[in-house]
């Protein structure tokens, strides 16, 4: 079969050859990946249009389903060397399909490029250009979620949605909604398709003809059926190629190890899995499935730990599973995960560079009484990640005061290898954070980890985040110049608050940018809701069926009919950046009077050019955020939570508030290229501080300083989650005793109601010597925010702002 993706030539892979794998096979397997470049793959988009084309009088939940099933029933299948778990989201690892349902305009504008430009490119052939032009552009126009979006966008929001680079909507207006957590612990392996697709004909069968809604729950369970026999098709489908290889295979283990791969996906995804490695494979499956649905991100297993625990204790105890053989599975599964990616545009990848599916696994924490639920498994999903140190799936590690040392010393062992894994969140924040929202504290304690940082519970939560995405950096901008951004043509997007250079007093000042806050906050959530309109016509089978409340209501996952709906949730950045700022303000011209409102305004208008000293008062006079100072922190938590409150003052299509967290991404780069001077005494055009971390160099008093700084946000109150990023030379944890400090560290956070925090371990020599010699480390992971990418990678204003973060040599 065509190996399609591949690097032309062995000699065109980069990555040196991996021995850490915890078998021969896992080696092999991860030196395989490597020979996959990502690639664009039409084969769905093909498959949909020439569903779509057929269907104009179906209802449209029928299109979607029988779109679903086309696809399944023709796309490309094989098996690769080695692999004992099967299957590719395209035509082969690291494919991204295109749905041109969601978004055909920028691909239609970057498509000579798309394999050239400097963040994320993707290979796409000349073959495959004819066939967008010709069939696949045509047919989408004046058709896409996009399209519907920026035929609504009402006028007076256009201009600062578009163009002003303060909010921007573009994710999830051009990709899918995502930020799911299916429920494979109660609905998938539990029930399995099959099990899913009676349910179904049983509902269809009972539906009350007087019901008003008999029509759309009609339609809504043909489509379940519909969805649920694709499913049965994509595994018999791999069951038939695993037999027709093992056919002609003259290597005796091989063929008997695709015989078993055969008799497993015979059975799964459309039969409950019985073992450990059909569990694996039912998962594995499913989420191709979800990304299948949709180009998004944010597909999440949830606690892996947890819900596979019976399935590896009973095999272990029957004898078909070993320690070191289900090590083995677990690291075969995780190289598939990392076979995700999906595709975006030029501008999109700037703030969220790296290739990321963002599809996470969430380990340890407690159980629904509240006890430690640490097992096993816990620590082997985490020796996974060390063996293989690659940058998905993202590792999200649930810990309390509670938990084992031995465990949170096995958390410090990964994160000493330095590669950005994995993130920590405290349950204390985290539980709480949830019942904030309304979940009970039993569904509450099996909180799980979507995208970054934001908390969701497997099967029960319907919340996308990423509604939309705001900055606190141009409120304070917004403010000092009445309403113009100066580097976007001092253009007016703010409101009018008044010129700067007249507040008498610190609390005009403050005033002035709380206005501008909260127009900016309402901005991106009318905008959003345009968003949530424009998703809603296009209905999700199968993500609804992977959440409670959707098959028992009949009903969409977008109705808002799932056990618990939340958000969207509006996400940002700079806050740090606004609290450096106000304080600066508050002291040397208010309080200090070190120089008045003019003198200042006339020193961030020159971007500080000749007024280097009037500069270094701000850096250095002025309390800084991650110094462990009330004066500057209480600042912070009290704009966080203005946001959230604002936010929380408009809702959804479904009724329900928007929520809001602190998530940079790298948003942080795209949002400062467009914002001035500060008086934080950070420069025009420069990064903003990311998520809840204090300004690169700003935090001079260690690693406890920023944590008790960190601590005094309302973090159970940000329903997206806040995020910490902290990074630690090399020479900090080289000893036992470090990480003891490291692990003591961590203790710490979880009593003082912390959320979260993840650790880049990398000297600043390294990253610069790998940007002036990235052939010399192409597998040098760097954590970005809520995910590790590989560093060379990125576009080096990200890998400068990585550079550039506080490197904590001492504790």
């Amino acid at each position: 079969m065509e190996n399609y993706g591949c690097c032309p030539t062995a000699n065109a892979v980069s990555h040196a050859a991996w021995d850490k794998g915890v078998t021969p096979r896992i080696n092999r397997l991860r030196n395989q990946y490597w020979t996959y470049r990502p690639t664009l793959d039409l084969e769905r988009a093909v498959s949909y249009t020439e569903t779509y084309k057929k269907t104009d009088a179906d209802d449209a939940v029928i299109r979607r389903a029988k779109a679903f099933h086309s696809y399944f029933s023709t796309k490309t299948v094989a098996i690769n060397p080695d692999e004992l778990i099967v299957g590719s989201l395209g035509k082969a690892p690291r494919s991204a399909l295109f749905c041109p349902e969601l978004s055909w305009r920028w691909l239609y504008n970057e498509l000579d490029t798309l394999s050239t430009r400097p963040q994320d490119p993707y290979q796409v052939t000349e073959e495959d250009k004819k066939v967008l032009r010709e069939v696949i552009f045509p047919y989408w126009k004046g058709k896409s979620v996009d399209d519907y979006f920026l035929a609504n966008l009402p006028s007076d929001l256009a201009p600062i949605v578009q163009e002003s680079g303060a909010v921007f909507l573009d994710f999830k207006s051009t990709c899918g909604t995502g930020d799911h957590a299916p429920g494979y612990e109660n609905i998938i392996l539990k029930k399995g398709y099959r099990g899913i697709q009676m349910e179904a004909a049983a509902y269809l069968a009972q539906i009350d003809p007087y019901d008003q809604r008999f029509h759309d729950k009609r339609r809504f369970y043909e489509a379940v059926i519909v969805i649920c026999d694709a499913m049965r098709v994509l595994g018999e489908r791999h069951a038939a190629a695993a037999r027709a290889q093992a056919a002609s295979m003259s290597d005796p283990a091989r063929k008997a190890e695709l015989l078993e791969i055969a008799d497993i996906c015979s059975r799964v995804p459309y039969e409950p899995p019985k073992t450990f490695r059909e569990a694996l494979q039912t998962i594995w499956f499913s989420q191709i499935a979800a990304f299948t649905e949709e180009n998004a991100t944010s597909i999440s297993l949830g606690r892996v730990d947890q819900y596979l625990l019976p399935y590896y204790r009973q095999d272990l105890f029957a004898g078909i599973l070993t320690k070191e053989t289900a090590q083995e599975l677990i690291e075969c599964f995780w190289l598939k995960l990392a076979e995700l990616i999906f595709v975006i545009s030029k501008e999109t990848a700037a703030a969220f560079s790296g290739y990321q599916p963002y599809c996470g696994i969430t380990v340890g924490g407690c159980d629904k009484y509240g006890r430690d639920a640490t097992n096993d498994l816990s620590y082997m999903f985490l020796q996974a990640t060390m063996d293989l140190q690659m940058h998905v799936p993202t590792n999200h590690v649930r810990m309390s005061a509670e938990t084992p040392e031995s465990f949170v010393l096995k958390v410090c062992d990964l994160i000493s290898l330095g590669t950005g894994q994995p993130a920590v969140f405290f349950d204390e924040s985290a539980v709480k954070m949830m019942e904030n929202l309304g979940l009970s504290l039993e569904d509450a304690r099996n909180v799980s980890f979507t995208g970054c940082v934001e908390p969701s519970v497997s099967g029960k939560v319907s919340m996308w985040n990423e509604g939309g995405r705001f900055n606190f950096g141009s409120a304070v901008e917004w403010a000092l110049w009445n309403g113009r951004s100066k580097l976007m043509g001092n253009r007016q997007f703010g409101l009018a608050t008044g010129d700067a250079a007249q507040f008498t007093t610190y609390e005009q000042f403050e005033a002035a940018v709380q206005k501008q806050l909260e127009y900016m906050i309402k901005v991106c959530c009318l905008a959003g809701g345009v968003t949530e309109l424009a998703h809603a016509r296009l209905p999700q089978p199968y993500k609804s069926i992977t959440t409670e409340g959707c098959l028992e209501a009949g009903a969409d996952i977008l109705t808002g009919c799932a056990t618990y709906n939340i958000g969207p949730g509006m996400e940002s950045t700079g806050i740090t950046d606004l609290a450096d700022s106000l304080a600066a303000v508050k002291k040397l011209v208010f309080e200090e009077k070190a120089f008045t409102m003019a003198q200042l305004l006339e020193a961030l208008d020159r971007n500080f050019e000749g007024h280097e000293k009037l500069r270094q008062m701000l850096i250095n006079d002025a309390p800084k955020y991650g110094n462990d100072d009330p004066y500057v922190d209480n600042i912070a938590a009290k704009f966080d939570e203005i946001a959230n409150k604002t936010c929380s003052r408009y809702t959804s299509t479904w009724g329900t508030p928007y929520i809001h967290g602190v998530v940079p991404v790298l948003a942080n780069v795209v949002h400062g290229e467009v914002i001035s001077a500060l008086p934080s005494g950070r420069k025009a055009g420069e990064p903003l501080a990311d998520g809840i971390s204090p300004y690169p160099s700003y935090d001079r008093l260690g690693p406890t300083a920023v944590v008790k700084s960190v601590a005094t946000l309302p973090h159970a109150n940000n329903g997206c989650g806040t995020l910490l990023n902290m990074k630690f030379s090399p020479s900090l944890l080289k000893h036992p005793a470090d990480k003891k400090n490291l692990a003591a560290l961590l203790y710490s956070q979880a009593k003082l109601g912390c959320y979260h925090i993840q650790f880049n371990v990398v000297s600043r020599e390294t990253l610069l010597d790998a940007m002036e010699h990235p052939e010399n480390y192409r597998d040098l992971l760097v954590r970005v925010a809520g995910y590790s990418a590989y560093f060379v990678e990125l576009r080096k204003e990200s890998q400068q702002s990585i550079v550039d973060r506080t490197e904590h040599s001492r504790w």
